[in-house]
């Protein structure tokens, strides 16, 4: 088998080693279910948007064969609060059209950003079954991150990149940590790392 040298980048759905103490986050699970010749490296970095991936891209090393970038779930939560207008009896769809329409240049543009940089390049869905406790976001949000989805599935395939459906992978509460429900959990962590095994050919 091919090796491949994964890079894992984006936010804390990779980086979520300090919401799951004790037990392993998502590189180290990556490093423990891939092949012998295959390696590992992460630069995502909690609470990074969008506009931070250049940052990350300055990190990825030269021998990286994959990138699995996993972004725009803190570019949405930015737009959190409109969710309370929909509560009130507004239209979701009137709601986030503009951050939709802002959120599709940007995902656009990180795309061609990171597809730039040489290595094939594998996006994320954002997942929606977020245990939220506010009562606004458990019954608007799904619906709402459901829309963000369907551009970033738009603009990979314009694109001709696999994408891993993180919204199919996690789908349990305790898929996400106990101190951040936006966070994965140890269970969760797995899951996304067997998804993104799958979508590389192996597991």
């Amino acid at each position: 088998m091919a090796e491949k040298h994964i890079c894992l980048m984006g936010d804390s759905i990779f980086d979520n080693d300090g919401y799951i103490p004790g037990e392993p986050g998502v590189i180290e699970q990556m490093r423990r279910s891939i092949p012998k010749n295959w390696t590992a490296f992460k630069v995502a970095v909690d609470g990074d948007c969008i506009e931070d991936i250049p940052n990350q891209l300055e990190k990825v090393p030269a021998q990286i064969t994959d990138i699995v970038v996993s972004i725009g779930g803190n570019d949405l939560m930015k737009f959190r609060h409109l969710l309370a207008r929909v509560a009130e009896g507004e239209q979701l769809e009137d709601v986030i059209a503009s951050p939709l329409a802002d959120f599709e240049i940007a995902y656009g543009w990180m795309l061609d950003s990171v597809a730039a940089h040489g290595p094939k390049v594998t996006a994320c869905t954002i997942y929606t079954a977020i245990p939220f406790a506010e009562p606004e976001m458990r019954d608007h949000a799904p619906s709402a991150i459901g829309a963000f989805n369907a551009i970033i599935l738009r603009l990979a395939e314009a694109r001709g990149l696999s994408v891993i459906r993180l919204d199919l992978a996690c789908t349990e509460n305790d898929d996400f940590s106990d101190m951040s429900p936006i966070e994965p959990s140890s269970k969760g962590g797995q899951k996304i790392v067997d998804a993104i095994l799958q979508t590389l050919g192996q597991g």
